[in-house]
């Protein structure tokens, strides 16, 4: 049955089920000798091992670990046992620590606004028309009037088309002034250029700068030489998942998409761990090895501090008395 097991470590107390020693060296003249209680403590006793010397001749003494004969006569008394030493007394148990109390959960970011749509651009002003001329005065009656001189025509009305500088093909426009736009050489749009059929795509040579949110239904992919650069702290991956699954980090080595993995195996052990040749394209993984954790407690009782998603085979616990266990 796997469960708590104290390593023995220099200091620590030992509680053993079963001790076998082998490969001992002969020891003939220690005095000292072990003893075990009927507890299972174990102890030791100075000069157990003397034994008294036989009697003399006569009713036969008691044999001892072999004694000199005694001369003729009456018989010798025994010698004395040795004392037993005093067992020593049990240490009380500590007493258990109160268990942390639960963190706060963390409250979730605001979403982002969706930026503004920009403003149509505004058509040419039509020129306006030139005013007739004042009709000349009647002449008085004899010689006939001269005619009025002709009004001049109104100035036309300027065109609303916009002049086109730096034309190319595909290459999208910049106002320039509001009469004129230039043709962008680093800006090209293809209404029939995407990966799928009848999607457009936008091509830009050089730096992008979006100010507000930026949402991708597609596929996003990047493709650069260098180190990638996160400000943010934390990575969640996963994100909208409303079931368990596994998910973690793939080192690519020699083989395109394929490496060594560092993941979650969230379908079948609950467990960090490792593997290699693991194919990125999968949606599961089954590990190799798992990472050890460690779980320092309060208490000296791994068996009620330590939280159960914790009980599997190597992980460590540290006592508040700094014994070790290891789960397994």
């Amino acid at each position: 049955m796997a469960n708590w097991k104290k390593v023995i470590v220099s200091g620590s107390n030992a509680e053993l089920a079963q001790l076998s020693l082998s490969n001992l060296s002969s020891q003939p003249s220690e005095n000292t000798v072990l003893t075990i209680n009927t507890s299972g403590v174990i102890g030791t006793r100075e000069n157990a091992a003397s034994s008294g010397t036989s009697g003399s001749s006569g009713t036969s003494g008691v044999d001892g670990s072999s004694g000199t004969s005694g001369s003729s006569g009456t018989s010798g008394v025994d010698g004395s046992s040795g004392t037993s030493g005093s067992s020593g007394t049990s240490g009380v148990d500590g007493s258990s620590g109160t268990s942390g109390s639960s963190g706060t959960s963390g409250v979730d970011g605001s979403s982002g606004t969706s930026g503004n749509s920009g403003t149509s651009g505004t058509s040419g002003s039509s020129g306006t028309s030139g005013a007739d001329g004042s009709s000349g005065t009647s002449g008085s009656s004899g010689t006939s009037g001269v005619d009025g001189s002709s009004g001049t025509s109104g100035s036309s009305g300027t065109s609303g088309v916009i002049n086109v500088t730096n034309s190319g093909d595909n290459r999208v426009l910049t106002d320039i002034d509001g009469d004129s736009a230039n043709a962008e050489e680093r800006m090209t749009f293809v209404s029939d250029g995407g990966s799928e059929a009848n999607t457009g795509l936008l091509t830009i040579t050089g730096d992008v700068i979006i100010s507000n949110d930026l949402f991708v239904d597609g596929t996003a992919s990047f493709r650069n030489n260098e180190n990638l650069l996160v400000k943010d702290r934390f990575i969640l991956l996963g994100s909208g998942s409303t079931t368990v699954g596994d998910g973690g980090i793939v080192i690519q080595q020699t083989n395109q998409d394929k490496g060594d993995a560092f993941a979650y195996d969230g379908l079948s052990t609950g467990r960090w761990g490792v593997t290699s040749s693991f194919d990125a394209g999968l949606s599961s993984y089954t590990p190799d090895a798992f990472m050890a954790a460690v779980v320092v407690g309060s208490t000296n009782d791994p068996e009620t501090e330590s939280p159960s998603k914790y009980d599997k085979e190597g992980n460590i616990f540290v006592a508040g008395n700094q014994d070790i266990y290891i789960y397994s």
